[in-house]
């Protein structure tokens, strides 16, 4: 079984998913995350042999600048769209 798991946000976003990945790979499954691209969740994920598929920008660098209110709209769409992007492509090929 192949199984793709989508997370954003900081660090108590994406460390139950990892959580999560270890234990359905335990139990025989494939496992990707996609998560926000910071170096982090990237060394977190490898530490414990779960491919990243990057998603977005950086969560680090979203949170320590404020956008002015007015862009949040713009910038949830953004996301959205690139974890539909990702997703898209880590989807499995349909056999005949």
């Amino acid at each position: 079984m192949r199984v793709l798991l989508s997370t954003y946000g900081a660090r108590g976003d994406v460390e139950p998913v990892v959580g999560l990945a270890v234990r359905l790979r335990e139990l025989g499954a494939e496992v990707r995350v996609c998560a926000p691209p910071d170096e982090e969740f990237a060394e977190r994920l490898a530490g414990v042999g779960v491919p990243l598929v990057p998603i977005g920008r950086s969560a680090r660098a979203l949170t320590t600048g404020a956008p002015p209110p007015s862009s949040l709209p713009q910038r949830a769409a953004e996301l959205i769209a690139s974890q539909f992007d990702a997703v898209s492509r880590e989807r499995p090929p349909v056999s005949a």
